[in-house]
């Protein structure tokens, strides 16, 4: 899985940490479907997040009424499915989305038991982790020692 991410990321230009809202944008360009992450006003007692797969294009819905670090770990849950391949659930009332302006399905965010949310927890992981070791990073002194232990605890080469 790891492998297949690096390449996917690499052919679209995300080769290092960033937002995810670009990742989503970088991902666009070579697809034939583009993603568009939109805040949408999700039911409180439905899922944080939903990804609605469309005959010409694919959206992230996440709930604007959280923290900005648990919309990027909703976005990169969401890329996950995407990238994994994963097939929707049909659109549920509670699910809080108009299901007559989205009528393709979508993969609710509300428990990882099963296979394809494990698969797309360890996705977000995967772009999330580097970018939140990599925040705050000083450069490294001249010394060989001081760059070694840079690249040890958080050089962006190979981030994924």
């Amino acid at each position: 899985m790891r492998r297949s991410l690096r390449t996917t990321l690499r052919v679209a230009g995300v080769d290092h940490p960033m937002d995810m809202l670009e990742v989503c944008h970088r991902l666009s360009r070579n697809r034939s479907r583009p993603i568009y992450p939109t805040e949408y006003p999700l039911a409180a007692s439905g899922p944080f997040g939903l990804w609605l797969p469309g005959r010409k294009a694919e959206w992230i819905l996440f709930q604007p009424r959280t923290t900005a670090l648990h919309q990027q770990h909703i976005i990169a849950h969401e890329l996950g499915h995407i990238l994994c391949g994963h097939r929707p659930d049909p659109i549920l009332p509670s699910d809080g989305v108009d299901s007559d302006s989205f009528d393709w399905g979508a993969l609710r965010r509300t428990a990882y038991d099963s296979e394809q949310e494990q698969d797309a927890e360890t996705v977000a992981t995967l772009l999330l982790e580097s970018a939140a070791a990599s925040d705050g990073v000083v450069s490294p002194g001249s010394s060989g020692r001081a760059q070694r232990a840079q690249h040890a605890l958080g050089d962006l080469e190979g981030w994924l």
